[in-house]
């Protein structure tokens, strides 16, 4: 299954090109590129914006995470301009792309959220990482 992913996933990137036989090639150039290319992490993030729930699609994300020992949850919402996201607590934060993650900060004070599709990310805290759940 993962192999029939794969090569669907590297067909359609491979119909994205738009270089022309006749175009000249940088040899240097592409050996560099090939070398620093990955295909898989590539092709999982294409299959991921394809047909996972994406952060902030459908409107409010709603966090779960936990802090001393508990659950704690975060309302993180689109304010009117598309990278402000509001928080739950008056907070207004900025939403950067990362190619794996959607980023969040500044909602919440010291908190830095990284949403990923699918419904999971991790919740950075004081110098610390921990994993979170989003719906």
């Amino acid at each position: 299954m993962r192999l029939s992913v794969f090569l669907v996933g590297l067909a359609g990137l491979a119909a994205c090109g738009t270089a022309e036989f006749n175009d000249p090639v940088d040899l240097d150039a592409t050996a560099e590129q090939l070398r620093t290319l990955d295909l898989l992490a590539e092709t999982r993030r294409e299959v991921d914006v394809a047909y996972r729930d994406l952060p902030f699609d459908s409107g409010p994300v709603y966090v779960v995470a936990p802090e001393h020992g508990d659950l704690h949850t975060y309302s993180l919402t689109p304010c009117r301009n598309g990278t402000r996201i509001c928080g739950g607590a008056g907070g207004v934060g900025h939403l950067t792309r990362t190619p794996d993650y959607f980023k969040v900060t500044g909602a919440y004070a010291g908190r830095t959220f990284y949403l990923s599709p699918g419904g999971d990310g991790i919740l950075e805290w004081q110098g610390v990482e921990r994993e979170l759940a989003w719906n």
